[in-house]
């Protein structure tokens, strides 16, 4: 039997088994992903230079990196997804496109404060980064032993910052979408020497107050103003998705 597609209004498409059904469920009300996000998402792509570079962090299976092709071939296309599964539904969401696996770069680190491994709880689309705890680390332990189920279950992914990450592509970013989880401010701290410099010219970051508190948005806000960048949009609370919004840019004088 054939796998059903779901079709985006947008001409996106995805496999239908890789969506949950609260996502099926915010598509019947409007057939995009994010609908506030994705209306700013648009206005930034279609800013940015033909030959530019557009980096996803936390890529999933695909959405924002395939969409950005669409709307702009020409450019430099990052997606960082540590999660095995989703680049895997990621390179069949290339395909069910039309887009050939080398005219973008898919990276299986995670970005963090630090360089080296962490524990990743793999809950789907909520897997994030663990904090370095004891409490973690045996969790991961008897995670790899068979002792705990597949709900909780942790593995171990490679880290980088995001300062070694914009070294290791050799050119300046244009825009940086991150969908992290709530460990938004630890890949921000990463990025020193990028934040410093501007190697980052604009953040699209989807924050998660709702299920982390909403000062995390306040504290990005506060970092990425501490280092020069215009908030253009700060947006806590959207109604119509489950993250907060918040776009900032530094300008070149």
């Amino acid at each position: 039997m054939a796998r059903q597609i779901h079709t985006f209004d947008n001409g996106l498409r995805v496999y239908d088994d890789q969506l949950l059904e609260e996502q099926r469920a915010r598509y019947r009300k409007r057939n995009v992903h994010e609908a506030e996000e994705e209306e700013i998402f648009l206005k930034l792509i279609n800013r940015l230079p033909p030959n530019g570079c557009f980096v996803d962090v936390g890529a999933a299976i695909g959405y924002y990196v395939i969409l950005a092709h669409k709307l702009a071939p020409g450019l430099a296309i990052h997606g960082l997804e540590p999660l095995e599964r989703h680049r895997l539904f990621l390179a069949e969401n290339l395909a069910l496109n039309g887009i050939a696996p080398g005219e973008m770069t898919i990276h299986e680190e995670g970005l963090a404060s630090s360089e080296g491994s962490s524990a990743f709880a793999d809950r789907g689309y909520s897997s994030r980064l663990e904090a370095d705890s004891f409490s973690n680390r045996r969790k991961h332990f008897l995670s790899k032993i068979g002792l705990r189920g597949k709900k909780d279950s942790l593995v171990s992914i490679p880290t980088i910052t995001l300062d070694t990450f914009v070294r290791r592509i050799g050119r300046s970013v244009d825009l940086l979408q991150m969908d992290v989880q709530g460990l938004e401010v630890e890949v921000l701290k990463g990025g020193s020497e990028s934040l410093k410099t501007g190697n980052v010219r604009t953040f699209l970051i989807g924050t998660h107050g709702r299920s982390h508190g909403l000062r995390l948005h306040e504290e990005c806000c506060d970092l990425l103003r501490a280092n020069g960048y215009t908030v253009e949009v700060d947006w806590p609370d959207p109604k119509e998705q489950p993250d907060g919004i918040l776009v900032a840019t530094k300008r070149s004088f």
